[in-house]
């Protein structure tokens, strides 16, 4: 099954093979299914002209597994000139897999709560690789054309900036 993007040829062979008969969810025709609410819009519309749901599924992932297997994962990082930045790379690349690749065509809320949970596990360390060390004697030059008042006592810490 396959999703047709509005503005495509197959969207508009899709749309006009319905004639006037245009199945609704929610009272929203399926053909404008990005207005249908996320938890009724239905996950596939048109059959694929020659695999079946379960085959598409399989051949989909398969392709995310191998994409961001380790091994390829490292080869791509090659590009990058130290050993964190190749790192950073290899973490960042998991986390787009887990967030991503794992809440596919046939997701159900379990499959996408797991995901997210190993993508917060995952963003720990990609954030130390990204986090810079502290520059306590740092200054941001004024701004010109604001006006900068210290803040009032019960908001210590912020600025009030008024335009």
């Amino acid at each position: 099954m396959l999703t047709p993007f509005c503005g495509t040829v197959d969207f508009e062979r899709w749309e006009k093979a319905f004639g006037d008969q245009i199945p609704t969810v929610a009272g929203t025709p399926i053909t404008r299914y990005w207005l249908i609410p996320a938890d009724q819009r239905p996950k596939m519309f048109m059959p694929h002209p020659t695999m079946n749901s379960e085959e598409m599924r399989a051949r989909t992932q398969g392709v995310w597994d191998r994409f961001y297997s380790f091994s390829a994962v490292w080869k791509r990082s090659s590009c990058t000139p130290n050993l964190k930045a190749r790192l950073a790379f290899i973490f960042i690349s998991k986390l787009y897999r887990q967030m991503y690749a794992s809440t596919g065509i046939a997701t159900d809320s379990a499959r996408r709560n797991r995901a997210n949970q190993w993508a917060r596990l995952l963003a720990v360390p990609c954030r130390k690789l990204f986090q810079g060390k502290p520059m306590p004697g740092l200054q941001a030059p004024p701004r010109k054309g604001v006006q900068v008042e210290p803040a009032v006592a019960g908001n210590r810490g912020l600025l009030n900036v008024i335009p």
